[in-house]
């Protein structure tokens, strides 16, 4: 049987797929274990002050500087990744909180409020653990200029309303606004973390 003719751009186009399959494979093999590592959550912990008032609970936030690379000008808990010198989780929080506003906490009180993957759309994906903290003692904080452009306290159904907070703020925020009081959250929280997706 005589093969009819083939069409040469036809002809080209396959040898270029094939050649590109070729090449994708390739590259997928050789880059596939360093795109792994990268995807792997970084352990975090952010710490959400609290504190009753007739407005209801308030929390601390702090406003990251518009120069920075990821959440530039977003108000945040105090917080950051774990480091390899950090003893736990814990300590990474007291770590960061001395480091950006300069108050020294007690690990014991820090009470698990949210266990979460941050948005991979806005940079590094981390495992953040964000805890509860209750604010009873005098709260005076010596700001890190390089890390914090101004602080506020503000009612956590407010912020809900007046900041445009980065999600997993946003969670741990939306999960206070549902308490009456500080001893009402912890108690609560008492039972173990919230650990649910938060739908905005």
């Amino acid at each position: 049987m005589i093969e009819a003719p083939r069409n040469p751009h036809r002809v080209a186009r396959e040898n270029q797929k094939h050649s590109a399959k070729g090449k994708h494979r390739g590259a997928d093999a050789l880059c596939f274990p360093v795109m792994r590592e990268r995807q792997e959550p970084i352990p975090a912990a952010a710490v959400a002050f609290v504190r009753d008032t007739e407005r209801g609970i308030e929390v601390y936030l702090s406003r990251r500087p518009a120069h920075f690379r990821y959440y530039p000008g977003a108000y945040v808990f105090p917080g950051g990744r774990l480091d390899p010198d950090d003893a736990d989780i814990r300590a990474t929080a007291r770590r960061e909180v001395l480091e950006e506003i300069g108050i020294d906490i007690n690990t014991q009180l820090l009470v698990p409020l949210r266990n979460i993957h941050t948005s991979a759309h806005a940079g590094p994906v981390y495992h953040m653990l964000t805890f509860a903290y209750p604010a009873e003692e005098e709260f005076t904080t010596i700001l890190n200029a390089e890390e914090v452009d101004e602080e506020l306290w503000i009612a956590a159904r407010e912020a809900l309303v007046q900041f445009d907070l980065p999600y997993q703020i946003r969670a741990a925020v939306f999960t206070i606004a549902q308490f009456r009081s500080v001893a009402e959250l912890l108690g609560s929280l008492a039972q173990g973390s919230i650990d649910e997706d938060f739908v905005i």
